[in-house]
């Protein structure tokens, strides 16, 4: 269906590589957390159709989260970066958005995935969390959330890669209750976190 789409010019050829990745998450990955304001917060798995929201969440984001996140001082996000969150197989590549629900649909204000590596069965895992939101236990809750979906999936633990200077995630990962192993090369600390 996607050829044909991309044949009859509905879609651009860009659309290619996406074959197998424009699905809906199951709804298992589905759950809510409760802020000790007693804000709800719904997350799922990402959308295709989140396309223009996960715009807007990286439009909100300071430089300095920007930089915590990217490791770049990017100030504009490519229709590529986006399309490679919203277009993904929901097991070897997952994304998780965490929103919040508005008159024009629902915010996202954190998101949170994880990247297969299928040599080793660890899983590079990467997050960010809205500036207003930070502070709330979001990204520790996302981390969780993230590693029961890789443990499901028979995963054997996370990787991640973390500016010296981004204590709030070196917290989050040190605090994940796993076997966390660090080195340390020029400004950035490479963790792997094992599942036992």
């Amino acid at each position: 269906l996607l050829r044909e789409a991309i044949e009859a010019k509905y879609l651009s050829t860009a659309m290619a590589d996406k074959e197998g990745k424009i699905l809906v998450g199951p709804k298992e990955l589905r759950t809510t957390y409760l802020l000790k304001n007693g804000t709800l917060l719904n997350f799922r798995p990402i959308h295709p159709t989140d396309e223009p929201r996960m715009r807007d969440l990286f439009y909100k984001l300071s430089e300095a989260t920007i930089y915590y996140r990217f490791m770049s001082h990017q100030k504009r996000v490519s229709r590529h970066q986006l399309q490679d969150f919203v277009y993904i197989d929901h097991r070897n590549d997952v994304t998780i958005v965490g929103t919040l629900p508005e008159a024009s649909g629902e915010e996202i204000l954190a998101v949170g995935s994880y990247y297969l590596d299928h040599k080793t069965n660890l899983a590079e895992v990467a997050f960010v969390v809205s500036d207003r939101w930070q502070n709330h236990g979001i990204g520790t809750f996302l981390l969780k959330h993230l590693m029961r979906i890789a443990r499901r999936n028979g995963i054997r633990g996370f990787t991640a890669e973390v500016l010296t200077e981004n204590k709030p995630m070196q917290a989050v990962i040190n605090k994940s209750n796993t076997k966390v192993s660090s080195k340390f090369t020029g400004n950035v600390h490479s963790y792997q976190m094992d599942f036992e």
